[in-house]
């Protein structure tokens, strides 16, 4: 028997993981070699101890042992070493035949490798969280600097059509009134473009006086004219090389220029002022223009063929009036923004959004956003009241009722009106579908929805 138990002794001693067994009254009556190595102390200060005392001492803690002979079934914990290691334990009763609770056998394995690894792979997912929040606020940023926030019906319509064709070099007119954010859709469709790497150069042909304009655009060769630099200069065309070159407003460019720059657009090539060596361009035109070239061509102001070589892809954007739900979306991105780059925390009360919501933006999202910048840095307090707001915006109010005060309810009272007034003066469902930008069916729905 002594031998069998010593042949045991030596079974348990090559087993991997510690093994522990104590008696009906907690006392440890076996070790083995492993627990020596896992507890940091000589198994003979193990064996005889009662389990109370070895919690105590902190060999490790808590006792599973002290739990499964009070339980007097399995279980299986997290326990610390003395030495701080992380250890899965598992301790099984055995009972005796009459039902007395004989012995307990526990065994375990160090875990604190694993424990440290899982706490790794928590903490880089905790990282890789952060990261992508700051990806994503980054990313909405992004889209509040480049202010083409769609939301409406109309801008997402324009969104989509401005995407398919971003690639392709076809010139691109834009229409709409001043301030609407021409030059955003511009812009855009340049970062989407695969010129996103080259310049992209933008002029405002009304800003310009006109004895200046033709040098700015075409630049100039040396001494060709009285304070020109000696070395010549290069015009905007010539810096757009490999880009796009943006004309905003180009209902304000004389015709005298109207001819050269059809010429550009036909043959990509152009002279500068003085010169007479021809210059090779490539680049991506997109005009824009906040008056009727149609009108402007039958009054003799602009020339028809220019006017047809512009308006490849034409693009109108509804003024900011006729689309509600980028208003809304407009005051918390710039408010964000704002709040952001002047370290502020400033928030508008539904009351003023309310406000906001009826006022008909003839200044469209330029008024908007300097508004906001302007009450951001102006107002003392956390909340921005009505009584903040410019009194343009309290005084020229629209007579809308809203029963509720949730955005949907404003939003829908606010649709009813721009419906009913457009409908007033497209008095057809396609027309006035063309007019929103939105879908004939659309159109059938809103009409039959607020008008009966």
């Amino acid at each position: 028997m002594e031998s069998l138990m010593h042949d045991w002794a030596k079974v348990f001693d090559a087993v991997h993981n510690d093994l522990i067994i104590s008696d009906g009254n907690g006392v440890v009556v076996y070790a083995n070699k492993v627990s020596e190595k896992l507890y940091l102390i000589p198994r003979e200060q193990i064996i005889g101890k009662t389990v109370h005392e070895l919690e105590q001492a902190k060999v490790f803690s808590p006792s599973i042992t002290k739990i499964v002979l009070k339980e007097k079934k399995k279980q299986t914990l997290i326990q610390e070493t003395k030495s701080g290691a992380k250890v899965l334990v598992t301790a099984n009763p055995i009972f005796a035949e009459n039902g007395e609770l004989k012995w307990v056998v526990s065994y375990s394995y160090d875990v604190t490798e694993l424990l440290q690894l899982k706490e790794h792979v928590s903490k880089m997912e905790e990282d890789m969280q952060k990261v992508q929040n700051e990806l994503k606020e980054l990313r909405q940023q992004q889209n509040s600097e480049d202010g083409l926030i769609a939301s409406s019906a109309s801008m997402k319509q324009i969104k989509q059509s401005v995407q398919k064709i971003a690639d392709f070099d076809v010139t691109v007119l834009i229409t709409g009134e001043s301030g609407v954010g021409k030059n955003v859709i511009a812009r855009f469709i340049h970062e989407e473009s695969s010129r996103k790497d080259s310049p992209l150069v933008e002029i405002n042909c009304g800003s310009i006086p006109e004895a200046l304009l033709e040098s700015e655009l075409f630049g100039y060769e040396p001494g060709s004219f009285s304070g020109a630099k000696q070395q010549g200069k290069k015009g905007l065309i010539e810096e757009a090389e490999g880009g796009t070159l943006f004309l905003d407003e180009i209902g304000e460019l004389p015709l005298s220029l109207q001819v050269k720059l059809l010429s550009v657009i036909q043959e990509k090539k152009f002279y500068r002022v003085g010169g007479t060596k021809p210059h090779q361009v490539n680049f991506r035109l997109i005009a824009a223009t906040n008056v009727d070239l149609k009108q402007s061509v039958n009054a003799g102001k602009f020339r028809q063929d220019l006017f047809f070589r512009l308006s490849v892809v034409p693009i109108h954007i509804p003024p900011l009036r006729e689309r509600p739900q980028d208003l809304y979306v407009m005051i918390t991105e710039f408010t964000n923004r704002y709040n952001a780059f002047y370290r502020k925390d400033k928030q508008f009360s539904q009351q003023a959004v309310e406000q906001m919501m009826r006022y008909s933006w003839p200044g469209n999202v330029r008024e908007l956003e300097n508004m906001v910048e302007r009450l951001i840095l102006t107002v003392d307090g956390p909340i921005i009241e009505v009584e903040d707001l410019p009194e343009a915006i309290v005084e020229k109010r629209k007579t809308v009722h809203v029963e509720g005060k949730s955005l949907q309810a404003m939003l829908d009272a606010y649709e009813a009106e721009i419906i009913r007034s457009a409908y007033t003066k497209h008095s057809s469902t396609p027309k006035l579908a063309k007019h929103l930008g939105i879908s004939q069916p659309t159109a059938v729905r809103k009409v039959k929805k607020y008008l009966g």
